[in-house]
């Protein structure tokens, strides 16, 4: 007789482990699935680090991001482990605030950095607009000219991310949860059949309902929605300084995350100190070659992915080597049409599937705030933050 939770949650990546972890803690007994072994490199988890930070260009992220910072500050104080890079707290609930502080710096051309601010002033945010000259004035590394604006958000900070996905992982266990990893789902019931029936390499199971959290596997699962997604193979570039005596602008203390957006090359380009590699920044192109048809990546990335960060740094922080990185990662990403999240049920046949995905860029640092929704949602329960505005049906239905 086939195993019965109530919920089962497939694929443990970060969104994923927080979405098994909160439906754990709602009471429900729940599964998570991982086709490989558990931190794994092969999907959009894996690595020590990753941005997290208030700026954002729609408003609908920002109470996702705050949902996001209490829970973390809650697993710190529970753990008694740090889990990112941020300023300082004075509790985990209340941030102390200073300029002076790195956080994150949100570069670009156009009206954007206004923009941006105008949505951090509706929520209350704290945080500073400065011209392109004054960049180079409070961050050194950097030159940009009068083209550029900005903006400097206090409370962005370096994700630890491979400790973020454990804690999740071992709180989950901690609270009754099953992680079975090595066991990829073959098949599931997409029609009104209640419980849900699903087949892995390994077992049967039956679930009331099912949440996919699977990054670019989402197009293997779902064929027919109405919508196209094409996932990407970023390379990741590690670019060391010019000068072994100029490394330590380079670390956590000195070097900002860096988001730069030059409109007129239409060109995206985000960035991190050496937390990954040490004396080693992570600075990439927000663009990448298609994904193999097995979604696997490609065996290189074309050489352009990293020619062009190579020019962007040559222009903009002339005390890295520009020349060649020292180390290329690959990670794969996924975006939906819009380039905003899948949050909530995603079959017109059940509503009782759930997706959560299409997160790559923005979606670690609000993964534990999805969890949270995705959860809610499956309990049944109005979701703490609103996520109408990440709704799958605003491609229409699937067909």
């Amino acid at each position: 007789m086939p195993k019965h939770y109530d919920v089962v949650v497939v694929g443990a990546g970060i969104f994923g482990s927080c979405t098994a972890y909160h439906c754990q803690r709602l009471g429900l007994r729940t599964l998570l699935l991982e086709q490989f072994n558990i931190g794994h490199a092969n999907g959009s988890s894996h690595g020590k680090s990753r941005i997290t930070r208030y700026a954002h260009t729609d408003p609908e992220y920002v109470p996702l991001v705050g949902d996001s910072y209490n829970q973390i500050a809650e697993l710190e104080e529970k753990r008694k482990e740090k889990l990112w890079k941020s300023v300082e707290k004075t509790s985990f609930h209340y941030y102390t605030f200073d300029f002076s502080k790195l956080g994150l710096l949100w570069a670009a051309t156009g009206n954007q950095v206004h923009t941006i601010s105008g949505h951090l002033k509706k929520h209350h945010i704290e945080h500073e607009v400065i011209t392109g000259s004054q960049i180079s004035e409070r961050y050194p590394q950097f030159k940009f000219d009068e083209k550029w604006t900005g903006l400097i958000d206090p409370m962005g900070g370096v994700i630890y991310a491979n400790k973020w996905l454990k804690a999740f992982q071992e709180e989950f266990r901690n609270l009754g949860g099953t992680i079975r990893e090595n066991e990829p789902l073959i098949s599931h019931t997409e029609d009104t059949t209640s419980p849900l029936a699903i087949k892995t390499k390994n077992e049967s199971y039956t679930t009331k309902k099912l949440i996919f959290t699977v990054g670019c596997w989402i197009t293997k699962f779902f064929p027919n929605v109405n919508f196209k997604i094409k996932p990407i193979s970023l390379a990741v570039c590690y670019w060391r300084a010019k000068e072994e005596c100029d490394s330590h602008l380079l670390d956590e203390n000195n070097f900002p995350l860096l988001i730069a957006k030059n409109h007129d090359k239409k060109e995206f380009y985000f960035a991190l100190p050496d937390t990954d590699y040490p004396g080693a920044i992570k600075l990439v192109l927000d663009d990448g070659d298609e994904l193999m048809g097995d979604l696997s990546h490609p065996r290189r990335n074309n050489k352009s992915f990293i020619e062009l960060p190579g020019n962007f740094i040559s222009n903009h922080i002339p005390v890295v080597d520009s020349a060649k990185p020292f180390k290329v990662d690959q990670c794969k990403y996924t975006n939906s049409p819009d380039h905003h999240y899948l949050i909530g049920p995603v079959s017109s046949k059940n509503p009782d599937i759930l997706v959560g995905g299409c997160g790559s860029g923005s979606g670690f640092k609000t993964a534990p705030g999805i969890g949270r929704a995705l959860a809610e949602m499956a309990a049944g329960k109005p979701t703490t933050v609103e996520v109408s505005f990440f709704s799958p049906s605003r491609f229409g239905e699937s067909v």
